[in-house]
């Protein structure tokens, strides 16, 4: 007789008891291995993932939420990284953590903890879990006066904070995602801003050809990643208002590359979709 499992005590414990080598071995072909050679895959499906935080996130703590976002098998840090999302959405389900003053106080510290680990963010699937849900609504709620100075002057991005100037700015392949795919929690309520950032991004990368973003401090020759994330962003941003969208391309279609606008103009009608494609690089 098959020994039974002993019932999951933690966090930890229920997603290695939902470990499955047959579907890891499906998730491997699923990610490129360019961008993660030393990725770890266990099986876990996301859906599962969400169901044991359901069930431990009010009894775990951050100590143990930190080693999950540390841990070297990639569902493990998706989970983790769901984890902080939720919590900043709602500080209270996350009891163990509220020896802080307020909610907001938990949603900075939560930002803290995303940007000191943000080597830990290392694939694309881990940074569109959560970078707009945190950094996103962290730029319009917290920084609201550094953010109406940079729309003032949108050459100076050192008028906006440091922690996202450094994202900006930095070579890493993954954090120029993560700046990028913030927007998506911003375009709503500030879609200037949204715009501002895609606009610097592209004139960064158009008007030095030879720039590549970085993996593990090595060039890194690929920028598709980059140009899905802001093609992405854009068509997100046009929800908001197609002339808009419109305009800011008339302006800055010469200076993206073909897959940035296929994917902004998915929602435009066929005859304004193959101009735009034609103006790009």
């Amino acid at each position: 007789m098959a020994q039974r499992k002993a019932s999951a005590t933690t966090l930890l414990q229920a997603l290695e008891q939902l470990q499955s080598p047959a579907f890891a071995k499906k998730v491997e072909r699923f990610f490129r291995r360019s961008y993660c050679p030393t990725d770890v895959f266990v099986g876990l499906r996301v859906p599962q993932c969400r169901d044991a935080l359901k069930k431990y996130l009010a009894t775990t703590s951050k100590t143990e939420l930190l080693e999950l976002l540390r841990d070297p098998r990639h569902e493990m840090r998706l989970t983790a990284l769901i984890a902080l999302t939720e919590v900043y959405e709602r500080p209270s389900k996350a009891p163990l953590w509220q020896p802080v003053p307020s909610h907001d106080d938990v949603r900075l510290e939560i930002r803290r903890v995303l940007l000191a680990h943000a080597a830990f963010c290392n694939n694309w699937d881990l940074v569109d879990t959560c970078c707009h849900k945190i950094l996103g609504h962290s730029l319009l709620h917290f920084e609201m006066t550094a953010v109406d100075a940079f729309l003032s002057r949108p050459d100076d991005i050192t008028l906006l904070p440091d922690w996202y100037t450094a994202l900006l700015t930095s070579s890493d392949l993954w954090e120029t995602r993560m700046s990028i795919v913030a927007l998506l929690g911003v375009r709503a309520d500030n879609v200037a801003l949204s715009y501002a950032i895609c606009a610097y991004h592209l004139r960064r990368f158009h008007d030095a050809p030879a720039l590549r973003c970085t993996l593990n401090g090595v060039a890194f020759e690929s920028l598709d990643l980059i140009h899905k994330a802001l093609g992405w962003v854009l068509r997100e941003n046009g929800k908001e208002g197609k002339a808009q969208l419109e305009t800011f391309l008339d302006e800055f279609a010469p200076k993206a590359s073909k897959t940035t606008v296929r994917y902004a103009t998915e929602h435009l009608p066929k005859a304004k979709v193959k101009r735009y494609v034609a103006m790009a690089t």
